[in-house]
Order: structure tokens, then sequence, then C-alpha cells
């Protein structure tokens, strides 16, 4: 389906440029910074900048955009973390029973009486199928199955929604990347269900799988879904993308590329020392400080006075 295989393009050049703008920033800003401790005199000069720090909207700019490569880099890498563990952890959890060659893939069949099918792993992604679906399903139906998991394998999907989740999160202030990550993902669904009719060439077969697994209730498998219904009814939505959240995504890295290249060709913004840069930091908090206190007091009034209501 070319629609899912397009979209992953337009959000992974987002993410991409959006990252190598925010780690170009980072690096500007590093480049700034004089890590050597200097002589004593202007030590001590800067550490007196703590009871009087010099702001200037250029050293403002600066800091935020060496602290926004700081938060950027620290959220991808505990996403990234968060995901791995977690797709670790749940394979490690289950009980392979056997492995079966179906509609010319090999499958791992997995314990369980509930129908179950999905594809795990990022390096290496394999079809798992439980031994409960296995029976549940004729022979046509489980074909269909596996034909829609071995899709997700070739494609590599669980990388590629691992990649797209670990830059949508680490680039949070372009909320667009999360929306178009979700919208990647019904895609796909429906990409391996167009390689599942082509391989069974019945719909029924793939809509009577849906029926059985959709009775399950477990999450992360195939299931019932009516955008996938009313596709193999003949029915399409398209990409059916955020336009305007794509369109605030774009004008903020156009933002972020001119402050990064401001920054970088200004010749007004001095090296700075990292005393110099820590009472600059210390400042901005103090100011942010009361603002961010009175924003979590609120939060917390509203969610209190939800429950009682």
């Amino acid at each position: 389906m070319r629609s899912a295989r397009n979209l992953y393009r337009v959000n992974l050049t987002l993410s991409v440029m959006g990252a190598l703008l925010v780690l170009g920033g980072a690096g500007v800003a590093l480049g700034r910074v004089d890590l050597a401790p200097g002589p004593i005199g202007q030590l001590l000069s800067d550490c007196g900048s703590f009871l009087a720090p010099r702001l200037t909207p250029a050293g403002v700019t600066l800091l935020l955009l060496g602290a926004l490569g700081a938060v950027v880099l620290v959220r991808g890498l505990r996403t990234a973390s968060r995901q791995i563990r977690g797709c670790r952890r749940f394979l490690r959890g289950l009980e392979i029973v056997g492995e079966r060659g179906l509609a010319d893939e090999r499958v791992l069949l997995i314990a369980g009486p509930r129908a179950q099918a999905f594809c795990a792993g990022f390096a290496r992604p394999r079809v798992y199928i439980s031994r409960g679906g296995a029976e549940q399903l004729s022979a046509a139906e489980l074909a269909a199955v596996t034909a829609h998991e071995a899709h997700h394998a070739r494609r590599r999907d669980p990388l590629r929604l691992l990649l797209l989740a670990v830059l949508g999160d680490a680039l949070f202030f372009m909320p667009a990347l999360s929306r178009l990550r979700r919208r990647y993902a019904a895609l796909a669904e429906i990409a391996a269900d167009e390689a599942a009719l082509a391989a069974v060439g019945d719909a029924s077969h793939l809509a009577g799988a849906l029926l059985q697994f959709g009775e399950t209730g477990v999450e992360g498998v195939v299931g019932i879904d009516p955008e996938r219904v009313d596709h193999l009814l003949g029915a399409s939505r398209g990409w059916d993308v955020p336009v305007l959240p794509i369109a605030a995504a774009v004008l903020t890295l156009a933002v972020l590329l001119a402050l990064v290249l401001v920054t970088a060709a200004s010749s007004t913004v001095a090296r700075t020392s990292v005393a110099q840069l820590a009472a600059q930091s210390c400042m901005i908090a103090m100011a942010l400080a009361p603002i961010l206190a009175l924003s979590g007091l609120g939060i917390l009034s509203g969610r209190k006075l939800s429950r009682r209501l």
C-alpha cells in the first residue's frame, strides 16, 4: 500500500529534520562554551555572576538550544530503552511450543487457548500464532493471518514503529509526529490486509479470521477495526493525515532552523564559561519556578475537583 509507505517517509523526514536541527543547535551552543578553567580572576568574576547574571536575548537563545538538545537526547534514549526492554520481556514470557511452516513462512507456535497472532522483534522480526488460534481457524483463514503478519515482518514494521515512537517522543515539541505514527500504524495494518488478500484471493477468509481474533479482546493482535472492514468492502479513507499539525511541524522546523542559523552566524554571542552558563541557567530556572509551581497546583486542584464531581 503506497499510502502507508509514503506516510512513513513523511513522518521519518520530519522527524530526522527535527532531530538534526536540535542536534545542530546543541552543537552550536556547546561550541560557545569554554570548558577551560581560565585564570583565577576570571573564575571569581564568573562565580560572581551568580548574584547578577548577565542575561541577553542571544544568551537565552543559546541556553534554550542547548537545553532542548539535552532534553531531546534524554527522552529519545529513555523511550528506546523502554521499548526494547519491554519487547524483550514480552518475548521472554512467551511459551514456544513448536514451529510450523504456513503459507511458505516459518511460524512460531505459542501456548494459549485464545486466538492470537502478531509479529514481534526488531532485528529479526518473527511471526507468532497461538496454538488456540491455529486450532480455531480454517486452513484458508490461517493462511490469510500468516500472510498478514509475514508482511509486517518483511516490512520490518516493529522496527519502523520503534523508530517513529522514539523520534516522536524525543521531539515532543512536534505533536504531529505522534499523530502521524498512529496513522501509519493503521495504514500498515491495511497494507498487511492487502498482502493477505493477494495471498489467499478471497476477502471472506481474512474477514473470518478478523472475527476470530476480534473476539479475544487481546490488545496488540489482529482484531476488528472499522476502517479495515471498510477497506475489505472496497471503501478507503486514503491517507487521512492531520494537515494542520503537519503545517505546524513544518513551521516549527523553520523557526528552529532560523534560530540555529542566526545563533551560529551571530558575532554578538560571545564564548561563555561553565560558571557563567550555570549562573544564567539558575536565573532562568528561578524565573520559571513560580510559573511551574502554580501550573502544578492548578493541575492537582483540577484533578481533585474532577474526582469529587
